[in-house]
């Protein structure tokens, strides 16, 4: 009978050790995935229209001021390759150690009017020839390039519209079959309503992904559009998954994380539990200015990483 009994203590702990064991690793793992993330800024080599960028034309004081705010990495919004001449930005990313986490394409449909939803089929071609031009830009820094505001709006009819949905989806396969013999994701952003009537939700940018059907084209997800379109920000990217290949943060008011609503906890929770690893860039207003913009993205980020890992 004692033997019994000791042996059933001693199953007990065993038991019990092995529970805790189990979840110390749970806990490792999630630390591990938080420790992975990366951070940067979204900036612009040129003054531009287009507003959520910082330091524009100012980018060597940007990168200074990413590196002191503590972001690892920057992602640049180019309207044309000429902006910005290659040695000068390598030269940039490795005086300041950073790295090029994406480039951004819209601003050619911002100041150019140079749209892949453009009905004319002359303005498309030209649209993806110099997103051609930028995946060949890109290719020396091994890094994705953004479709998300250079699609534009779908205009005319009902049957118009169709004519050319299909059209940007083709063109938009077209510059995914281009980018994947020089090794350049392409990111697919969906964009909120005001701003675009094709691809608003995750699940428009899902439904885009399985209609070119090559698996170097990602998913890119910015909080900012997702609070005006989607019902649940988590659900949405757990639905995302392994075809997640690039977050933006912006609070609802489009200035810095944090300073808004937007619980961008819960957001860093689904990013860790679909084992997301890349770049989360912050893509805000540069308001109160620039550089207090990114001193508080930076600031709210340590701090949001620092009490995730504390609660785990």
């Amino acid at each position: 009978m004692e033997s019994h009994l000791h042996t059933s203590i001693k199953r007990a702990k065993l038991d019990d050790t092995s529970r805790f064991k189990t979840q110390e690793d749970q806990i490792e793992k999630k630390a591990s995935r938080l420790r992975s993330l990366s951070f940067g800024v979204a900036l612009s080599p040129r003054h531009t229209p287009y507003a959520p960028l910082l330091f524009s034309g100012q980018l060597s004081l940007g990168f200074r001021t990413a590196v002191e705010a503590g972001f690892q990495a920057v992602e640049i919004s180019l309207r044309s390759t000429e902006e910005v001449k290659l040695e000068d930005l390598k030269g940039l990313l490795n005086q300041f150690g950073l790295s090029l986490a994406a480039i951004a394409t819209g601003r050619s449909c911002v100041e150019d009017s140079l749209c892949l939803c453009d009905p004319d089929t002359k303005v498309r071609n030209h649209v993806v020839q110099r997103i051609k031009s930028i995946i060949q830009y890109a290719a020396h820094f091994e890094t994705p390039i953004i479709i998300g505001g250079v699609r534009g709006r779908l205009e005319g009819s009902d049957i118009e519209q169709s004519y050319q949905r299909q059209a940007t989806v083709d063109a938009i396969r077209e510059c995914v079959v281009y980018a994947k013999e020089y090794q350049v994701p392409i990111l697919i952003e969906p964009i909120n309503r005001y701003e675009t009537n094709f691809i608003n939700t995750a699940h428009d940018g899902l439904t885009l992904l399985d209609q070119i059907s090559e698996p170097s084209a990602k998913l890119l997800l910015d909080t900012f559009h997702m609070n005006i379109e989607e019902v649940d920000i988590s659900a949405s990217i757990q639905s995302a998954g392994s075809r997640l290949g690039y977050v933006h943060f912006a609070d609802n008011n489009r200035l810095a994380p944090g300073q808004g609503h937007i619980d961008f906890t819960q957001i860093l929770q689904a990013l860790t539990s679909i084992n997301y690893n890349g770049t989360i860039t912050v893509e805000i207003l540069p308001l109160p200015d620039d550089a207090t913009a990114m001193h508080q993205a930076g600031t709210f980020l340590k701090t949001l990483c620092a009490q995730i890992y504390q609660n785990q």
